[in-house]
């Protein structure tokens, strides 16, 4: 990886006093520091709910990260899916923390993240399954969230599968049961997107479930605002 491309992601000019702030960790300019910061970050956002704002943020920069650079291996080696999956898997058990403030994007963009890194090499989709990615990945294809993070889980898992080195690792425990929930997806999506979307009454309601639908996962309501 360029080392400069991480460094330049953002730049703020205001102090910072958090001791374990992702940006300012991806902007530490000494490699080795940069990367024990980072990996520190990674391991705070599982386990504090302090920045909770911030995390998704850092989750909407490191979803683009990962889609314009998904064979840069750096954060992968820093602890990125043991994050990713860990925050889905909150996501799936605490519905009063998904739905605090802007929580409910993280296990969308966290599924994203997983998806990008394990799109193009056997070893970064080996290096996800030994992380435990797979069941919180699971959780969201059974539905445990909502219609839109299966819809991304079903491209995360499909770029598992895709390795020969991790095909069976997934298909020996879950095999049928991903064709059976695909296959149930495939049946029922328009009657959901009815139910949820087109079937409201509400015009107020309707209009805010569709920005939310265009807005997960590409910025959030900064990206929505910028559109207006």
């Amino acid at each position: 990886m360029a080392e400069s491309q991480h460094h330049k992601t953002v730049k703020s000019t205001n102090p910072c006093t958090n001791p374990f702030c992702f940006f300012c960790s991806i902007n530490e300019p000494a490699p080795s520091l940069r990367r024990t910061r980072l990996s520190r970050c990674f391991k705070e956002m599982t386990s504090s709910s302090d920045q909770e704002q911030e995390h998704v943020l850092v989750l909407s920069v490191l979803c683009n990260l990962a889609a314009n650079q998904p064979n840069d291996p750096e954060f992968l080696y820093l602890g990125i899916f043991e994050c990713m999956s860990k925050l889905i898997q909150r996501g799936v058990d605490d519905k009063v923390w998904l739905l605090r403030d802007q929580n409910i994007y993280i296990p969308y963009y966290a599924a994203h993240i997983i998806g990008s890194y394990t799109m193009n090499r056997a070893d970064f989709a080996e290096r996800a399954v030994e992380s435990g990615v797979v069941l919180p990945l699971m959780e969201l294809l059974r539905g445990k969230i909502s219609w839109v993070e299966q819809r991304v889980a079903v491209h995360a898992l499909c770029h598992l599968v895709s390795h020969e080195r991790t095909f069976k690792a997934i298909t020996d425990l879950y095999e049928q049961e991903i064709i059976e929930l695909a296959k149930e997806i495939a049946c029922n999506c328009f009657q959901v997107v009815y139910e949820n979307f087109l079937g409201v009454k509400k015009k107020k309601l309707r209009v805010k479930y569709h920005c939310d639908l265009l807005t997960r996962g590409l910025g959030g309501c900064e990206l929505r605002e910028s559109k207006s």
